[in-house]
């Protein structure tokens, strides 16, 4: 027979194990990261140039260096749709935020987990170019145009990527759409010289 002391002691043990990977989940949905505004210069520019659009969320996604992350402001400046204007940051206000960024979310930093397992299709997923097209529109044209997106090339892990990185910034995708998506998008905006 065991001690009342020792049972209870297992039923604490078994709940503490527990509660990190129930944290992980709210609503049922994977973990995010949790990225603090910072204080300081940055932070206005923060306020200032990118939160208007979307949260800093999901820069604990990547780790990126100096160049990366240029590359990524530069798409912010340039993606004007009808409904929002791209980013608007001047040029030392830049070298404010790209410090930042490297220090915080640099190449050496460990990028936050993306939670997610692609799905099998099945023959009825896959798209024709109109069905794919009208889902892009519906969804990405609130931020930017479609140009954007026909004029990128990437492979398959690069469009989930994309599609799981503008839903992380609010682009109103169903989750059972993104493997659809992917797979057309790499076999019409792939990276074969035929794309």
């Amino acid at each position: 027979m065991r001690a009342p002391g020792a049972s209870l002691a297992v039923v604490i043990l078994f709940c503490a194990a527990a509660l990190p990977a129930a944290a992980q989940f709210r609503n049922g949905r994977p973990a995010r990261p949790d990225v603090t505004l910072p204080l300081g210069p940055v932070r206005s520019v923060i306020l200032k140039s990118c939160t208007s659009c979307h949260g800093i969320d999901d820069l604990g996604y990547h780790a990126l260096d100096r160049a990366g992350w240029s590359d990524v402001i530069e798409r912010m400046k340039t993606t004007p749709s009808g409904v929002v204007t791209g980013a608007a940051i001047s040029d030392p206000d830049k070298e404010i935020l790209l410090d930042w960024l490297v220090e915080q979310f640099g190449p050496d930093t460990t990028p936050f987990p993306r939670e997610y397992m692609p799905r099998e299709l099945s023959e009825a997923d896959f798209l024709n170019d109109e069905q794919a097209e009208s889902r892009l529109a519906g969804t990405c044209e609130a931020c930017h145009g479609l140009d954007r997106v026909d004029d990128m090339r990437a492979n398959e892990e690069e469009w989930r990527a994309i599609l799981l990185d503008m839903m992380g910034r609010g682009a109103r995708l169903a989750i059972s759409d993104v493997e659809p998506l992917v797979e057309w998008l790499a076999r019409t905006r792939g990276t074969n010289p035929s794309n």
